[in-house]
């Protein structure tokens, strides 16, 4: 199983497995609400988020906001609409799982702002 973690506007933390029939780019299509852009953060994880959401208008995501900012600085920019957590790309480029430690990470801060 390929884990990643999805991450709600609200906080909620959702286990995703991204070897699921579907194809990976239609889960973190789905998951996010569309057209999705991938940004790798200092802490060894990439996030996935909506590639469009700040055109149509989505709410804030505090806890993907809390991540950028640890990897790109405060006020750098924010996270709108939800996102999905993964480890960082292979030698090859593919998405990897995210660590037991990452993913107790993601639980901890969604927690704080749920």
């Amino acid at each position: 199983m390929k884990l990643a973690v999805g991450v709600t506007v609200e906080g909620h933390v959702l286990a995703l497995d991204l070897n699921k029939e579907d194809s990976e780019l239609s889960v973190l299509q789905n998951a996010v609400g569309g057209w999705i852009q991938a940004v790798d953060l200092k802490d060894g994880m990439s996030m996935y988020l909506n590639e469009e959401g700040k055109v149509h208008g989505l709410d804030l995501n505090p806890v993907a906001t809390k991540y950028w900012e640890d990897s790109y600085g405060v006020g750098s920019d924010v996270i709108l609409g939800d996102v999905v957590f993964t480890g960082l790309p292979d030698e090859n480029g593919d998405t990897t799982s995210i660590t037991t430690e990452q993913l107790q990470d993601i639980i901890n801060r969604a927690g704080a702002h749920a």
